[in-house]
C-alpha cells in the first residue's frame, strides 16, 4: 500500500480527541475503507491504551473485534495545526488512522513510524503547508542516514515474539514500559526483517520494527542493571505483553546471555 496526497488533510480546527477520531474515521468511510462501525473499534482501542506514539504523532486503529468493519486496507492522515490533547499531557499534531484486514497493518506501521521516529519531524510538520509537504515527511525523504548502534560493550539476548498479531501499538507500549524501568541503555533489532537497531525505550521506534508473530528480537544492553533488564524483557515477552500468545508446547527458556563478538569475529562468521 502506498500513501498519496489524496490521503492527507490539513485542518485549522480546534478539536478534542473524540472529534479528531470521528473526523479521521469519517475519511476512511468516505474512501470506502471501512464501515461506520470502525469508529467504535478506534474508541475502544483508545480506552484500552493510548495510540499516541511520540513526536506529536497518534496512530489510532480499531480492535481485532472490529476488523470485520474494514472493507479495504487504507490510511488517512489529518494534520491538526492547533494540536489535539491525546491524554497524559500529550499533544498530537498528526493523526493517522489505519484500517487493515489482516496483519498487513504492521507493515504500514513500520513504514510510517520509521519515517516519523526522527526528532526532526515536529519542526518539519510545523513548516509544512501542503499535503505534498506532509507526504515527503511521511515517506522519510527528509531524513539523514540512520545512526549506528551506540550501546558499546554489554550483554545481549534474543527472544521470540509469539503474540498473534505481532507487536502492534498495545503490546509495544507494554514492552517499552517494562524497559523504561531500567537505567541501562537498551537497543533492539528485528532479526527477521530489514531492521535498523533502535532505542528500545522509544515506543515509536519499537513499533517501526514491524515485528510479527515468530520474529526474533535481539536486545543489547549496557549499564549497571543490564542483566536484570534482559531478565525482565524475556519474562515480559514470554508472558504475552498483556495479550494471549501462541506459545509453542515447550516455552522458550528464559534469558541466556549471548557472547558479544568483536566486529572481526562477526565479519568472518
Amino acid at each position: 500500500m502506498q500513501l498519496c496526497e489524496q490521503d492527507i488533510f490539513i485542518s485549522d480546527e480546534r478539536v478534542d480527541k473524540t472529534d479528531a477520531l470521528k473526523q479521521v474515521a469519517g475519511k476512511l468511510v468516505q474512501a470506502g475503507n471501512t464501515t461506520r462501525d470502525y469508529l467504535n473499534g478506534m474508541l475502544a482501542r483508545e480506552a484500552q491504551i493510548s495510540t499516541y506514539l511520540g513526536n506529536g504523532i497518534a496512530i489510532p486503529h480499531g480492535t481485532p473485534e472490529t476488523r470485520d468493519a474494514v472493507l479495504n486496507t487504507g490510511v488517512k492522515v489529518i494534520v491538526f495545526r492547533h494540536g489535539v490533547e491525546w491524554g497524559e499531557g500529550n499533544i498530537a499534531h498528526v493523526v493517522m488512522a489505519i484500517a487493515a484486514r489482516s496483519n498487513e497493518h504492521l507493515d504500514i506501521l513500520r513504514q510510517l513510524t520509521h519515517a516519523l521516529s526522527d526528532d526532526s519531524v515536529p519542526a518539519a510538520i510545523e513548516k509544512a503547508t501542503t499535503p505534498t509537504d506532509i507526504l515527503v515527511i511521511l515517506n522519510g525523504q527528509h531524513l539523514a542516514e540512520d545512526k549506528e548502534d551506540a550501546t558499546g560493550e554489554g550483554e545481549q539476548a534474543t527472544f521470540v515474539v509469539h503474540n498473534p498479531h505481532g507487536l502492534h501499538a498495545r503490546p509495544s507500549a507494554v514492552l517499552v514500559k517494562t524497559i523504561k524501568q531500567f537505567e541501562c541503555q537498551i537497543t533492539v533489532e528485528n532479526l527477521d526483517a530489514d531492521s535498523r537497531t533502535v532505542d528500545a525505550k522509544n515506543l515509536m521506534r519499537v513499533v517501526s520494527l514491524g515485528v510479527k508473530s515468530g520474529h526474533r528480537l535481539r536486545f543489547k544492553t549496557c549499564g549497571p542493571d543490564a542483566h536484570q533488564a534482559l531478565e525482565a524483557i524475556g519474562e515480559a515477552i514470554e508472558s504475552g505483553l498483556g495479550e494471549v500468545t501462541t506459545l509453542p508446547a515447550t516455552p522458550a527458556p528464559h534469558y541466556v546471555p549471548e557472547v558479544k563478538r568483536s566486529w572481526l569475529a562477526r565479519l568472518f562468521n
